[in-house]
């Protein structure tokens, strides 16, 4: 499967707001933007599995902000507009 410029200007878009909302939401003092909820398994505990010769502990925790969900729907307003200009 081949990555267009479209493509990897979307991806770069969304990572790059990803990092930016988490960035907002751990610095914002108080409010509503840096409200966090937190979904997944093997959050506190991990899932352990011990096959004698080899323990695997597998867990999975996704965090999700405030801050992020709009830096989220802002990356994808702005490739709405520009992705017109992208060969």
């Amino acid at each position: 499967m081949k990555m267009t410029k479209k493509g990897f200007v979307f991806l770069i878009l969304i990572v790059s707001a990803l990092i930016v909302g988490a960035y907002v939401g751990e610095h914002t003092s108080s409010g509503i933007l840096s409200y966090t909820a937190s979904f997944g398994f093997g959050h506190d505990v991990p899932i352990t599995l011990n096959l004698i010769i080899i323990t695997l502990s597998i867990g999975f925790t996704f965090n999700i902000s405030i801050a992020q969900i709009l830096c989220l729907i802002g990356s994808v307003a702005v490739y709405a507009v520009f992705s017109k200009f992208i060969d």
